[in-house]
């Protein structure tokens, strides 16, 4: 047809052709101005309810007028052929500029904005698309978007049509390739089941997923692999393909992608205020503040660094989103005059989505900072966004593509934009606290950052890996002081949950963070870790509050220093200062059932009732966390709730095949009156012992509810001669209180230094 008149049109060239017949670059001579020609196959003009239809339809896209529309000029006949006549758009199609690449934010965000607004046009006049791809999208030199085909793509009428004369009709499609249409359809589209406006929506949703990553969301070698995946499969994340989207448009895209019809954006209308509320926040965060909200708005005092989301989708590589996140709570934590919550709080939202307004109000914080990184090779891409948890507004917002050897630099230039736009004034010591590197290596950076991963686990294997990781490190950087301070963490941690007699390990935790407080006096944690030796092995009262005071004139918002010092202080009979101390490691770790035992000086105050209280909202928040099983098992037997004292000893055994819940759940069977079970526990751990370590404590306390007095201080001398940490409590501890009397107890609890 190329060269042929028809009525004003000369066709000039043959543009493509696919299942919808062929497209043609015409120029009407009567006006002087290019036009498209699409030109239909022979057998729509032999079905006259297929003709109707077609007409109603053309006529109806005839009607439509909108900047981002294409306009449909004419409907006429050539050689017994239907063809329609439509606005030739100079400029080339969204695909092409996409060419398998992510386009810019910006673009992406415009790009939508008007293709919806089209769809909101086009679906107020009645009038679905059904073939919205980005080979049907033009963008014009100025950027503006024109769609193209409005109305065509409901023709089809049978359902084999609908899959195959929905093709692209842009380029010719060889045999046995899948079309590209096929890729843009909706699930009930490309099943062949009724649609409606909705169908449009799931489409675009792909358009914007291609133009975040630069591929199709849904694709296979054949067309029936790929509808098996558009109707079954999830897409990749974006996150994955392209760190620098934001949340907010992931969260469109994944909504205009739902399988359920009912479940994505209800009407373009819907989609488009999203759409533009995006583009407004995406260039309010590129604005400077304005003057007046910079200096009227007051110093925020309390955040949440949510944890940093590991965009890799390598679980493997999780070490380093939560070795960053906590190396910036870590640095933000010294501040004074800022609170953060602690790690174990905020790494309870690891993995969900999130409502920034909704964390504020949780955690009664005003700020939540949050992240994600991806390690490319030798770069890291990281990006972080700092909101107000009062009204959801951003603060601050940036995005960092750099050598991985710049890690820290990166991690001390999102902790001062942090500080600097929570308009927090700083000393010099604060400034410097910031800054501070205690290594230069980067491989001992990231083997540290394993250790803290898998000490963070609080486990048996958890402890022993860290122990690995935190001494790979300090052989790479013998003067590298929080990696020995993390050793002494790990050796402490071992000591209470892997079963191993205390002096096996605790001097190597001691002789550990003596080292790094060697290289470094100003570390907290390590602080910390020498206080809890000098607690709960070598009995240093003194010197264990001088540790743990230290630790926290360093570092106040380290919530397991304030636990350990209330350890202390309950241990020591200072039960309303050891409550204190519970209550302020709560407020910096809410969250964490490990920090909410408030009942535990309770229970050593014989106020049972309200020990039981606290042990009982600590584990609302874990149902399977054994140790408070256990201390509400304890608080439930000295109220004399046997029955109940068991459930939970048992329960908290079905969690951890711990020793201690054991002897407790013996001493409890001889204190209801079943001697045998308690015996048959009893020659268990006596068993046990034999093979592997037993807290000697664990054995005396059921002799103790048997009324085997001198087998009880047997055992209990014993458990002195092993350092067992259960001695820490001997001066207040409930279950004894039938020996106060004998002087026995009395040495043992002078011995002790109490």
């Amino acid at each position: 047809m190329v060269g042929k008149t028809i009525g004003a049109y000369t066709i000039i060239s043959l543009l493509g052709a696919g299942g919808m017949g062929q497209v043609y670059l015409a120029e009407d001579t009567r006006l002087s101005r290019k036009l498209v020609m699409k030109v239909l196959p022979a057998e729509f003009a032999s079905d006259r309810e297929r003709m109707r239809r077609f007409v109603q339809e053309a006529r109806a896209a005839s009607a439509l007028s909108h900047a981002n529309i294409a306009h449909t000029y004419e409907l006429g006949e050539v050689e017994g052929r239907p063809f329609i006549a439509m606005e030739y758009v100079e400029g080339q199609t969204l695909s092409a500029k996409i060419s398998r690449q992510p386009l810019a934010l910006t673009e992406i965000i415009e790009f939508s904005v008007q293709v919806a607004d089209a769809l909101d046009e086009a679906h107020g006049k009645g009038i679905t698309h059904r073939d919205i791809k980005a080979a049907n999208i033009m963008i014009t030199p100025r950027g503006q978007v024109k769609v193209l085909d409005f109305g065509l793509a409901k023709i089809a009428q049978d359902k084999e049509r609908d899959v195959a004369g929905d093709a692209s009709t842009l380029v010719s499609t060889a045999p046995g390739l899948v079309m590209g249409t096929v890729c843009y359809m909706s699930p009930e589209q490309a099943l062949g089941r009724d649609v409606d406006y909705r169908t449009d929506i799931f489409s675009l949703g792909v358009v914007m997923y291609e133009m975040a990553t630069g591929c199709l969301p849904f694709s296979g070698a054949t067309a029936g692999e790929t509808i098996e995946h558009i109707v079954h499969a999830q897409p990749e994340a974006i996150a994955r393909l392209n760190y620098s989207i934001p949340v907010e448009l992931e969260r469109i895209v994944r909504k205009s992608l739902e399988k359920e019809s009912k479940r994505r954006y209800q009407s373009a209308r819907d989609l488009l205020v999203d759409l533009r509320n995006l583009d407004r926040d995406t260039k309010a965060s590129e604005r400077p503040a304005p003057q007046s909200r910079k200096h009227s708005r007051k110093a925020i005092d309390s955040l949440a660094v949510l944890p940093i989301e590991n965009s890799s989708g390598d679980p493997e590589m999780d070490y380093l989103s939560d070795g960053v996140t906590g190396s910036i709570i870590n640095s933000l934590a010294q501040l004074p005059k800022l609170h953060v919550m602690s790690q174990g709080t905020t790494f309870r939202y690891k993995g969900r989505e999130v409502d920034p307004m909704q964390i504020g109000r949780d955690l009664a914080v005003r700020a939540v900072l949050m992240g994600r990184i991806l390690q490319r090779g030798g770069r890291v891409l990281i990006s972080a966004e700092l909101v107000d948890t009062s009204d959801g507004c951003h603060l601050w917002g940036a995005q960092y593509t750099r050598p991985f050897s710049d890690i820290f630099a990166v991690q001390e230039e999102i902790a001062g934009e942090v500080v600097a736009n929570l308009r927090l004034k700083l000393t010099g010591e604060d400034k410097r606290k910031l800054v501070k590197r205690h290594t230069t290596d980067l491989e001992a950076y990231q083997l540290y950052l394993k250790g803290r991963y898998f000490w963070n686990k609080t486990t048996q294997e958890g402890a022993r890996r860290g122990i690995e990781y935190f001494q790979q490190a300090i052989d790479r950087d013998p003067g590298y002081a929080p990696a020995y301070a993390g050793l002494a963490d790990c050796y402490s941690l071992l000591s209470t949950v892997g079963m191993l007699p205390p002096k096996e390990l605790l001097p190597k935790a001691k002789a550990a963070a003596l080292k790094a407080l060697k290289l470094d006096e100003a570390i907290g944690e390590a602080h910390t870790a020498l206080g809890f030796v000098k607690l709960i092995y070598e009995w240093d009262w003194g010197g264990a509050e001088t540790e743990f005071k230290k630790a926290l004139e360093l570092d106040s918002n380290d919530d397991w220093v304030h636990q350990a010092y209330g350890l202390y202080l309950a241990a020591t009979g200072r039960f309303d200062e050891s409550v204190a101390e519970m209550k302020r490691a709560q407020e910096m770790d809410p969250l964490t059932p490990a920090s909410n035992m408030i009942g535990m000086p309770f229970y050593y105050a014989r106020q049972y009732d309200e020990a039981i209280h606290q042990f009982r909202k600590a584990l609302e928040m874990n149902l399977e966390f054994s140790n408070t099983r256990f201390r509400l098992g304890l608080a439930y037997a000295q109220k004399g709730m046997h029955e109940a004292a068991i459930s939970e000893f048992q329960r908290a055994l079905h969690f951890s095949a711990d020793s201690d819940a054991t002897g407790a759940l013996g001493h409890v069977y001889a204190k209801s009156g079943n001697k045998d079970e308690a015996k048959a526990v009893l020659a268990e751990l006596k068993k046990k012992a034999e093979s592997e370590y037993v807290p000697s404590y664990d054995v005396a306390i059921i002799h103790v509810a048997l009324g085997e007095t001198d087998e009880a201080f047997e055992w209990l001398h014993r458990a002195y001669e092993e350092r067992c940490y259960w001695l820490i409590y001997l001066k207040v501890d409930p279950i004894l209180d039938t020996f106060r009397s004998d002087p026995r107890l009395t040495d043992l609890i002078r011995r002790i230094g109490l």
